[in-house]
């Protein structure tokens, strides 16, 4: 089973800096990260004027494109389904999940702050492990990228054993 760690916080916090710093320094430790994105705005894959973006625009529910540079699946839904089984689309040799937003998710997560947060902003989002910030704040425990990195390399890494899921 993939360890899965989730990245919130609120627009403009640098959720997506630290995703993809974690994500780098996982992958040159050999591991392999999925990563499941969370937007809360009207954000779409398709590119006006492909073929996708064609289907979609006709009403197509879910569109599905395999190319030279990889699969790519497009659904569009009213009914979200749940973050367990977004989770269960990625592959099985995956070792490390990173969730980027997601915040009512009920999994281990590190909330960012922006000068304007305050920790008590975040209180009714579960399992957060530690609070952090790109730039000095009075209620984050970890301050800049390389802090936030570290840690989660100390603090999750460390104890989870991928031996099992590299054989």
């Amino acid at each position: 089973m993939a360890l899965t760690f989730q990245i919130i916080g609120y627009k403009k916090s640098g959720k997506t800096l630290i995703t993809t710093a974690l994500v780098r320094q996982l992958s040159a430790q050999q591991l392999r990260v999925g990563v499941l994105k969370h937007d809360a705005h009207d954000s779409s894959m398709d590119v006006p004027g492909t073929d996708t973006a064609r289907f979609s625009d006709a009403g197509a529910q879910a569109v599905l494109l395999q190319s030279a540079n990889g699969t790519f699946y497009h659904q569009t839904t009213l009914q979200m389904p749940p973050v367990s089984a977004l989770i269960a689309q990625l592959p099985a040799t995956t070792d490390v999940i990173l969730l980027e937003g997601f915040k009512q998710a009920d999994y281990p997560k590190l909330v960012l702050l922006r000068p304007e947060d305050h920790a008590t902003d975040f209180a009714a989002y579960p399992n957060i492990q530690v609070f952090a910030s790109l730039t000095a704040h009075p209620d984050a425990t970890l301050i800049g990228a390389p802090a936030i990195c570290d840690w989660f390399q100390q603090h999750y890494l460390t104890d989870f054993n991928f031996k099992e899921t590299k054989d």
